[in-house]
């Protein structure tokens, strides 16, 4: 792409007024001074640098073959960052390297563009995956050194997207069960911190199930070992014996949604009315339970079951008394009341939320046409969502814990700052009218503690 022109034209040197309102004229001038919108870029690559995530990625992620040009980490932080302001597409590096300004703030000298960003994406194979996963596992480790409070019990919600794309040469792009032409993207997300786990990408038409544990198998080695106890959530995808056993033998508990199959619904509809404990919230409403061992399965385990009462429609009741309920059914092997157990179960759907919210605000494309080059892609961008809720717990006022990504990026992302330069240091000036600038200043003060709580712990 053509460089942005830095010169002045006359006609502006005096400024263009504008009629913003009546008796209210705005003259536009222009300027050479070093301005950005990017300052939160600023957090988002020191936190990087204090959680070794430069150091790690080129020790672990080995795709170039000369030692010239940029190192691994720098492309991956750089379409990390193009994730992290909104960047759509591979062209958007371009906002970046032309913001002189954030390039001296962050320390680099240059970004790299998008050619040459998408000729390392291509360069990946199944191998150079791995050694991201590997890297990622680090790093996820360094995070949970640097938590205050250390949480050792995790919920990990497991769930898949279909992602829609355009173009027929798009490698790996299927139709999906619903029609849609598209990839498939599976993701783990911790519940407790909001941390995307693990990703993978996959063909459009496979079966959400396909290759369970192998799935299962590639994300446990991302878990640190001071988590001492896992709770798998998952819809019916995961419901098979293989992922049964596999949670068994490492422990875990495991709470997934049953297929309704005939044989399954005949112990159901074999549950007595003194079977049933009706909410006491709602009556439409009640619970039970049963030991049932599917075909093939080694042996019974723990269903628990919803029974909701169908509302009659038209003043007509139903005939039959089975097809009166809808039924929700799960199976698990954690102990405890039936209700609360559900209830906790249905706490998956924020997964469903915070896949939204990742396809949303840091992969809405998967823009290459290769299929490595696009799970490299979807790499990057779970390493900004996750940097950005790295920032929010560990270093932002504690007020953000529940806020959103969105709000986090309006918050201290996007915010409009001067670059200056002199003495040997560069400085970086931001405005005490912008409504969040002391959480701003409280963020660039702790990133260093991180350090000095890691070296204590």
């Amino acid at each position: 792409m053509k460089q942005v022109k830095t010169g002045i034209p006359k006609n502006l040197q005096k400024g263009i007024p504008l009629k913003v309102r009546p008796g209210h004229t705005v003259r536009l001038e222009v300027t050479d001074e070093p301005l950005t919108v990017h300052t939160g870029l600023s957090l988002f690559y020191a936190m990087a640098e204090t959680l070794e995530i430069p150091r790690i990625l080129d020790e672990q992620v080995k795709v170039k073959e000369r030692e010239s040009g940029y190192p691994e980490s720098e492309h991956i932080l750089a379409l990390g960052a193009n994730a992290f302001i909104g960047g759509d597409y591979l062209d958007d590096l371009e906002a970046l390297r032309e913001d002189v300004a954030i390039q001296k703030a962050i320390g680099r000298r240059d970004i790299p563009d998008p050619t040459t960003a998408g000729d390392f994406c291509r360069r990946f194979t199944l191998g150079h995956i791995l050694q991201m996963n590997r890297a990622f596992a680090a790093i996820e480790r360094e995070v949970f050194n640097r938590r205050r409070e250390k949480i050792t019990a995790w919920t990990i919600d497991v769930d898949a997207k279909v992602q829609e794309v355009f173009g027929a040469q798009k490698e790996g792009a299927a139709k999906s069960y619903n029609g849609i032409y598209s990839l498939q993207t599976m993701y783990a997300f911790v519940d407790e911190t909001e941390e995307l786990l693990h990703s993978e990408l996959r063909s459009g038409n496979t079966h959400p199930g396909g290759k369970a544990v192998a799935y299962l198998r590639r994300m446990e080695r991302k878990i640190p070992l001071e988590v001492s106890e896992v709770n798998l959530r998952s819809d019916s995808a995961l419901y098979n014996k293989a992922v049964i056993e596999f949670c068994e033998e490492r422990g875990w508990h495991f709470s997934i949604t049953a297929d309704q199959t005939s044989a399954l619904m005949r112990e159901v509809e074999a549950l007595s009315g003194k079977d049933w404990q009706e909410d006491p919230k709602d009556s439409s409403l009640a619970y039970g339970e049963f030991r049932y061992q599917p075909t093939h399965w080694p042996r019974d385990y723990r269903f628990l079951v919803r029974r909701e009462k169908k509302e009659s429609k038209g003043g007509q009741g139903v005939l039959f008394a089975p097809l009166a309920y809808s039924y929700y059914v799960i199976v698990t092997n954690r102990e405890g009341e039936v209700q609360p157990l559900l209830e906790f179960h249905d706490r998956k759907g924020a997964a469903e939320r915070r896949i939204g919210q990742f396809s949303n605000e840091f992969l809405r494309h998967l823009p290459l046409g290769n299929f490595m080059a696009n799970w490299v892609y979807m790499l990057c961008a779970q390493l900004a969502y996750n940097l950005s809720y790295w920032l929010r717990d560990l270093v932002l006022p504690p007020f953000y814990r529940k806020k959103h990504i969105k709000r986090i990026r309006r918050c201290v992302g996007l915010v409009a700052a001067k670059v200056a330069q002199g003495g040997h240091q560069i400085r970086l000036k931001i405005s005490v009218l912008h409504r969040w600038w002391r959480d701003f200043v409280y963020a660039w003060r702790r990133i260093p503690a991180l350090v000095r709580v890691a070296g204590t712990g």
